[in-house]
């Protein structure tokens, strides 16, 4: 497998990891295996365009802050995954949710992708690098 791009989870400067946090919390089993595979799918492809589960940049402010949604369905479930490039081929998960027609779960989801990506750009977070399993 050749990865073209590298992905990281958003973290606190103590170290909490809301995106391994709501991995391991949040998904089943199933989905856990929907999602790694999605990871290890898309990081091959060069053209993120061409990701099928790119669902493009966001609106408003997660517009103005460059934030991008992710979608990928498991245990008849739409998951939605928010993040951001990082220059290098390097793509930066802020938020883990669920949606469902116009809600996302939790409901600050889409606030705290801003935050979040905010936190990043002016040095009060960073991130841990999101290891791609390829033995699925």
């Amino acid at each position: 497998m050749i990865q073209v791009w590298r992905f990281w989870d958003f973290a606190y400067t103590n170290n909490s990891n809301p995106i391994e946090d709501w991995y391991q919390n949040d998904l089943s089993d199933e989905s856990k295996f929907d999602f790694d595979n999605l990871l290890k799918n898309i990081c091959q492809i060069k053209n993120h365009l061409e990701w099928g589960s790119f669902r493009g940049i966001m609106k408003g402010e997660l517009r103005e802050q460059r934030i991008w949604e992710l979608g990928f369905v498991s245990d008849s479930r739409q998951y939605r995954l928010l993040g951001k490039f990082s220059p290098g081929r390097n793509v930066v998960l802020l938020v883990g949710c669920y949606h469902k027609q116009k809600v996302y779960t939790p409901a600050d989801a889409l606030r705290s992708a801003c935050i979040r990506s905010k936190a990043l750009s002016e040095g009060r977070a960073t991130y841990h690098e999101r290891k791609i399993r390829i033995d699925q």
